[in-house]
């Protein structure tokens, strides 16, 4: 069952004091185009293991990650009789150059001091947590588009079916159409050169009605319907492919048009069909 190529998908883990949340929206493109945002260590760090695990999954679309972490219990580890210590001593200073600051300013500097706020690194535990969220989420994506190709695909049924119904139509009333052109040019040769010249009215209006005869069309027309239903139920993605039907199909359903302009209103319903379906293709893996 071929993918949708858009989609969503979110998730949300706690981790020892971090909040890791990993954000994915799919929208159609040509190839896959992956744009990774969150803070600078993460985009730089786990860049290629992010596009890496989203490309064993995806194979076409614009995919939009938004990487979030956050420590929920930040603590700074001070020693009491250190602080006592660093105020004392900034108050020595200040005594000694003659300068006053005010109590919550000599606080501040006290705790600059002797903090032992940890750096935000991403440690090997952390890196593999978040990355555990991102596949996580991608395979998520992958069922949200999985869904949506679902609908594409029994949409696209119903237009083929709609298509090959209208085809049939055309090939019942095509045999009577060129009976009755043929035995129009008959006549009208007739008509110019007279009744001696019958046998040449009748090689002329064969060769002509010959140029009307659409079977080769409708023949190549059934193979690429046959064709399309078979992709349908392919597993690999076939957008590309089902694009390239599309077109060929197309101009069989022109040629018939241009051959017999008696079958109109059936190649004009078969293309307006055909153009609602080529719209589908787009998201399509």
């Amino acid at each position: 069952m071929p993918y949708s190529m858009t989609g969503f998908a979110y998730n949300l883990k706690q981790y020892k004091n971090y909040e890791i949340s990993a954000k994915i929206k799919s929208l159609n493109h040509r190839g896959i185009d992956i744009k990774i945002k969150g803070s600078k260590d993460i985009t730089i760090l786990l860049d290629l293991e992010i596009r890496n695990i989203v490309r064993k999954y995806v194979e076409r679309g614009s995919i939009d990650i938004y990487i979030d972490v956050k420590q929920t219990d930040i603590e700074f580890p001070i020693d009491i009789q250190k602080l006592k210590k660093a105020v004392d001593t900034i108050k020595n200073i200040q005594k000694s150059m003659d300068i006053e600051l005010s109590g919550d300013k000599t606080f501040e500097l006290a705790s600059n001091l002797v903090s032992e706020k940890k750096e935000d690194i991403i440690d090997e535990s952390l890196k593999k947590e978040i990355l555990s969220v991102v596949k996580q989420t991608v395979k998520e994506l992958q069922k949200e588009r999985e869904k949506e190709g679902k609908k594409l695909v029994k949409d696209i049924k119903q237009r083929l079916k709609l298509i090959e119904n209208l085809l049939k139509k055309v090939e019942k009333q095509k045999d009577k159409l060129i009976a009755t052109a043929k035995e129009k040019i008959m006549i009208k040769i007739k008509e110019l050169f007279g009744e001696e010249h019958s046998e040449r009215a009748y090689i002329e209006a064969t060769l002509l009605a010959d140029k009307m005869d659409i079977t080769e069309e409708i023949v190549r027309l059934k193979s690429h319907i046959k064709r399309f239903k078979e992709l349908l139920k392919s597993k690999e993605p076939v957008g590309r492919k089902m694009d390239f039907l599309c077109q060929e199909m197309l101009r069989e359903i022109n040629t018939m048009g241009n051959k017999m302009p008696d079958l109109s209103p059936y190649t004009v319903e078969m293309k307006t069909e055909l153009e609602k379906i080529r719209q589908q293709v787009q998201n399509i893996e």
